[in-house]
């Protein structure tokens, strides 16, 4: 089998587990072509059932015609074309490769290769063992977006895996499904592969940090956090690295910022309503703007809806306008009458880059670990579209880019295992990484931060 059979049954595995069904779908001939006999669910769609299979639509209907009257019918099977370029799997090899909940990869699919130096300025020096522990929901009958990023990451990370092994590495990775609870993690940390693992990379959820690093510690195991950006000092050690910097560090960052332009704005604090709570994020905001004596002005949500702020912004100056809240759908109300007063004054939200897919025709500024992508994409999106047949999401940001950039990157550090290197600025298809030592916590923390406007 090589390398492609081997790297798309590592995906399908996943993805045939965790989509559309908890077992893989009979496979079938019909007039010479593999078809998967797909039993209709109830509540999906056409465009589901594409997506689960990354076929397209126009192909499943040709090979069921009577979809284009009836529609899907809950019960009723219907013929998923197997594309050419994607190898017929027997039965048997399928069932072997299902990716059950919280149980790896088979060892059978650990990506292992050596051949000719693809990249020489990717540099592994040792062979390594990589441990993958990520909620993917294998067994959940319905997906939703928070799982899908987390499939993308998973083929970012493969296609960082393929490409140190095509540098001529060996790379042993193993993936476990885990979920939002600590319960399993118990029984997942006693396999007896961990005994010599060299890196883990996860978990996704902070209740889940504690169980993990002080199994990483006893070790001196390098542990990459993704997605967490609160870790508590007394739960880690030193070799963890958290990429999301922590809501402190973002707010001294934008501050700092905002200390150079002091003469030309004017930070207007939406006040919370009596005994609204306030996100911590926006305590670390307020608290670094009176660190760094930013001028500010305060208003209420009342003011704005009765067009009564006008008192707290200033004629010459950018007005930014900072809400208590992390949530979007929070400001909606309020927007249009923003929109009244931007013909007389300068106008500017803060925002969060996870505002960015939203329509938000104010000007913005924000933070974000997430720039403009760096690196050429060329080789990438042509190893992506050779090896998965799914196009990869256009949302801000790339989740597959956010697991290639990290995997690539951690990798090298786990195998330099240099401070100095670590410490480095190191430039990734979709963020600039630089760890340096964390203020909260032992480990290292993620300070390559910009402000971006938009």
């Amino acid at each position: 089998m090589n390398l492609k059979h081997i790297l798309i049954l590592v995906f399908w595995a996943m993805t045939l587990g965790s989509y559309a069904q908890p077992n893989p779908c009979p496979i079938d001939t019909i007039d010479g072509k593999p078809y998967y006999l797909y039993t209709v669910e109830k509540g999906i769609g056409l465009y589901r059932v594409s997506k689960n299979f990354g076929v397209p639509q126009e192909k499943i209907l040709e090979a069921n015609p009577s979809l284009q009257t009836n529609g899907l019918v809950f019960g009723s099977t219907i013929l998923i074309p197997i594309t050419v370029d994607k190898p017929v799997v027997e039965k048997k090899e399928v069932k072997k490769l299902t990716f059950r909940k919280n149980e790896r990869v088979p060892k059978d699919t650990v990506l292992v290769v050596k051949e000719d130096t693809l990249d020489g300025s990717f540099q592994v020096t040792d062979s390594l063992r990589v441990a993958m522990m990520l909620p993917f929901h294998a067994n959940a009958i319905k997906r939703n977006a928070t799982m899908d990023k987390f499939t993308d990451f998973y083929i970012g990370s493969l296609i960082a895996i393929y490409e140190a092994q095509k540098a001529g590495k060996y790379i042993e990775l193993f993936t476990y499904d885990v979920e939002k609870t600590t319960e399993p993690l118990s029984r997942i940390l006693s396999d007896s592969v961990w005994q010599d693992v060299d890196a883990i990379i996860g978990p996704a959820y902070t209740q889940q940090v504690q169980k993990v690093t002080a199994f990483t510690e006893r070790d001196s195991t390098w542990t990459l956090v993704p997605f967490i950006s609160e870790l508590p000092a007394k739960e880690t050690h030193p070799y963890v690295f958290q990429f999301n910097p922590s809501s402190q560090t973002e707010a001294d960052v934008f501050a700092q910022y905002l200390s150079n332009l002091q003469d030309t704005v004017n930070c207007v604090v939406i006040q919370p309503k009596e005994g609204e709570s306030v996100p911590k994020s926006i305590q670390y905001i307020h608290a670094s703007l009176q660190e760094y004596n930013i001028p500010t002005t305060k208003t209420t949500i009342r003011d704005i809806l009765v067009d009564s702020m006008e008192m707290a912004l200033a004629e010459g100056k950018e007005n930014i306008l900072i809400f208590n809240t992390e949530k979007y759908n929070n400001l909606q109300s309020v927007l249009p009458h923003l929109f009244r007063l931007v013909g007389k004054y300068q106008i500017t939200l803060y925002s969060r880059y996870s505002w960015q897919n939203e329509k938000i025709l104010l000007p913005q500024i924000y933070t974000s670990v997430f720039h403009e992508s760096l690196d050429s994409l060329d080789t990438y999106e042509e190893i992506y579209n050779e090896y998965f047949d799914v196009a990869p999401s256009s949302q801000y940001p790339r989740y597959d880019l956010l697991g290639y950039d990290l995997t690539r990157h951690f990798l090298h550090l786990v195998a330099q295992k240099d401070t100095a290197v670590i410490q480095e600025s190191w430039s990734g298809a979709q963020s600039v990484i630089q760890y340096l030592p964390s203020a909260k916590h032992r480990g290292f923390e993620n300070q390559k931060i910009v402000v971006i406007r938009k």
